[in-house]
């Protein structure tokens, strides 16, 4: 009897030291981890993300490619974790090979901010002083509008411009007059002097009276006026 229960204590001790060997050699099977950690909305590598595995306490940070090596165990579940992004879990598989590569994306983080309102000024009184004292963007082109439209200047600006249509109208009908009073006498004075048919024909205009007509005055009664708009010259073709 005795034999029976040391030969049942001595298999089962030999069955748990074969467990137990079987499993720490599972254990023992470490894996290299390789992970990289992207964005998932347009794939930027996250440097500095964190890698944590709580079941060996520790964990590493990747490069700035987003590249992260680390050896763990099959199973292990990994945290990562980077600022303004959604906290991811991985499993790493138990049937994997010794390198274990993967691509990690990360999703942003959206966080709703409540209204904030923000006002330059503390006050409305201090509102209404500021908006008085406020001044426009073209200031200054208006403050030069303003003294280039003065009366004196504008008054300036009319003398040294050059003649008006009546002025032109006037000047125009003198040289017409002149014309015609000197049509018998030549260009040179000299020569105007020494011809005897243009005395002849001087003589015959004054004794004709041509000198003493007065038709020609009567071209300055329809002298146009200046600033003459279309409706004062219709209302002074219905007077006339």
């Amino acid at each position: 009897m005795k034999k029976r229960v040391a030969v049942r204590v001595l298999g089962l001790l030999a069955f748990c030291l074969v467990s137990l060997a079987a499993f720490s050699q599972g254990q023992d099977k470490t894996v290299l981890f390789q992970g990289r950690v992207v964005a998932s909305s347009n794939s930027e590598f996250l440097p500095l993300a964190y890698i944590f595995n709580p079941q060996a306490g520790r964990g590493a940070l990747s490069d700035n490619f987003g590249q992260v090596d680390m050896y763990v165990f099959p199973g292990d579940s990994l945290v990562i974790s980077y600022i303004g992004y959604k906290k991811k879990y991985y499993i790493v598989p138990r049937d994997t090979e010794l390198v274990h590569q993967v691509i990690i994306p990360m999703e942003e983080m959206t966080t709703m901010l409540r209204e904030v309102k923000i006002f330059p000024h503390s006050s409305e009184e201090e509102f209404k002083q500021a908006f008085l004292a406020m001044q426009l963007r073209d200031a200054q082109q208006r403050e030069n509008a303003r003294n280039n439209l003065e009366q004196s200047k504008l008054n300036v600006f009319a003398l040294q411009a050059g003649m008006g249509a009546s002025s032109n109208f006037r000047n125009f009908s003198d040289m017409m007059i002149s014309s015609q009073a000197n049509k018998s006498f030549f260009n040179s004075p000299m020569l105007a002097l020494t011809n005897p048919f243009a005395w002849i024909s001087f003589i015959k205009s004054v004794k004709n009276g041509d000198l003493k007509r007065k038709d020609y005055k009567k071209a300055y009664e329809f002298l146009p006026k200046e600033n003459l708009n279309r409706q004062m010259f219709l209302r002074n073709l219905k007077t006339n």
